[in-house]
This record gives structure tokens, sequence and C-alpha cells, in this order.
């Protein structure tokens, strides 16, 4: 019998550790600031000396605490991973794919009806929560991530597409535009969680939107339903409307121009000889990342 720490303690030390004082993680952790101190105090018995230096704006971890940190991080990814590989060895032909609601709503889910005729073989489990950590353990087969991410990335397999953006609206609209300046005849719509995006493409293409008439959304897919609707046009990556591009349900009058992101699609490192994975990965790279 090992002779441990009561593993739930280390557990609940290493996401102590990542909080200033045990006040703020005992809200984060849905706990009682006595509980988490109580913990981390039985803990430090344990060891016979400090994991953390206790002062008046809270806690920062010890020398020692900081070593502990980095040992419980390393031992709970390998248990973690391996728990997810046996938990993977006898799932069949499936592929649990982790991205936004946004990615899955607008990019995925419109385009992947003719991968599942194809393969009607293949399930699919979708996470929408998940991030780069669950690829790196195996929570997940394939991760799609836009934006900027810091190297280096915690798998071997990455696959990359530069992001392009652009103003898309009804057709009906086109009659009020014959140039691109042409763009402020007609509202431009904003989810609200991306107040900027406007800007940033007018700073790519060098456009002036100064008095433009201005409607804001809560979310990306308001934005898009109300350019379907004519109420005016949003800006969008051209992988998110894609599939509204090819119903003409919307239209992009000035194409997409690229901005500095990219869309990642990372393949975790025990699914890469999934032949499952295999093929949706060979199918996403042509359909939603644009490279056959």
């Amino acid at each position: 019998m090992r002779k441990l720490p009561i593993l739930k303690s280390l557990h609940l030390f290493e996401a102590v550790s990542e909080f200033p004082s045990f006040s703020k993680a005992a809200d984060g952790l849905n706990m009682t600031t006595g509980a988490v101190s109580y913990q981390m105090r039985t803990l430090e018995d344990w060891f016979g000396k400090r994991l953390f230096v206790r002062h008046s704006a809270g806690v920062r971890l010890t020398s020692d605490g900081d070593q502990l940190k980095r040992r419980c991080e390393s031992a709970f990814t390998m248990l973690e991973k391996g728990c997810y590989e046996l938990r993977r060895c006898d799932a069949g032909r499936s592929v649990v794919v982790g991205c936004s609601a946004t990615f899955l709503s607008h990019s995925l889910l419109p385009r992947i009806g003719g991968f599942r005729q194809a393969h009607s073989d293949i399930e699919f489990v979708f996470k929408t929560d998940a991030d780069l950590n669950s690829v790196a353990v195996g929570a997940l087969d394939v991760l799609f991530v836009c934006g900027v991410l810091k190297q280096p990335l915690p798998v071997d397999e990455v696959h990359v597409s530069n992001e392009m953006i652009g103003p898309v609206c009804a057709p009906a609209a086109l009659d009020a535009m014959k140039g691109s300046v042409d763009i402020l005849s007609i509202p431009l719509l904003h989810e609200s969680l991306k107040l900027d995006a406007w800007n940033e493409w007018a700073k790519a293409t060098a456009i002036c939107l100064r008095g433009s008439r201005d409607i804001v959304f809560d979310s990306f897919s308001l934005a898009i339903e109300a350019a379907k609707g004519g109420l005016g046009a949003a800006i969008s990556p051209e992988v998110l409307v894609r599939s509204n591009l090819e119903k003409g349900e919307l239209v992009a009058p000035f194409g997409f121009t690229p901005v500095n992101r990219s869309i990642y699609m990372l393949v975790s490192e025990h699914a890469q000889t999934i032949v499952a994975v295999k093929e949706f990965r060979r199918w996403a790279m042509a359909e939603i990342l644009g490279r056959a």
C-alpha cells in the first residue's frame, strides 16, 4: 500500500495554488474559506513544512510548495492521460471533437452531413467547453481553436489556416453597394463580444467607417440572422458563413481579407492512428480549413 497524502488533498492543492488567496480559491471552488485553509494546513502537517506563505494580501507558494505544484501537475496530467487512453481503447469508430459553440453551429454542423453520408458508421461526440489541456491528455481526439496561440502547442499534429474576415449581407442589400465605401449605406451589425471586428476589417482594407449606423447583438448567431433578414451587414470569418454563402442566404460583396489570427486543428497523440479520426481529419482539412 502506497503511503501518500490523501489524493483529494493533492488535487485540491493544485487547484488552490492558482489563486492569490484562500478566500478567492474558496469562491472559485465553491468551498468555504475555512475548509480550504484546513485542507492546506493538513497537507502541510503531512509534509512537515510550509507550502504557502501567508501574508496580508493573501498567500503565495513557498519554494517547497512550488516544487510540489510542478510534481502534482506532471503526475495528474500523466494519470489523466492514462485514464482517457484506457477509456478510448474500445471506443470503436467514434470521434470526440472540441470547439466553441459558435464554430460548431456555424462551421461544423452545416457541413458535416456530407461526411456522415459517406461515413455513416462513424459517431461523433462534440464538446464546447474543451481547452488545450483536453486534447493534450486525450480527452479529445480533435480540437478546433480560433485566435493566436502561444507556442509550443501541447500536441505534435497541428494544422493551421489563416483566418479571413469580411462583411456579409442579404443579396437584396447589394443594390445599395457599388463599392466598398458604400458599406456605410446600411447599418453595421455587431456581436457584443467582438465590437472591434468592424474596425479590424476597416484597418485591414483601409476603409473609414466614421458615421456608420451600428446595431449590437448579444451573439454572433443573432447578428448573422439579422444580416440574412436584410437588417444590415455583419462582419464574419469566412469559415463561419461558408454554408450561408453557398445556399445564397448571404453574399460577401467585398470578399474576405486575411487578419492576424489563425484557425487551428489539433489532433491528440493517441488519436493520430485511429482510422475514424484520420478520415475526419482529412475531410476537415479540405472542407473546414480549405486545405486539400
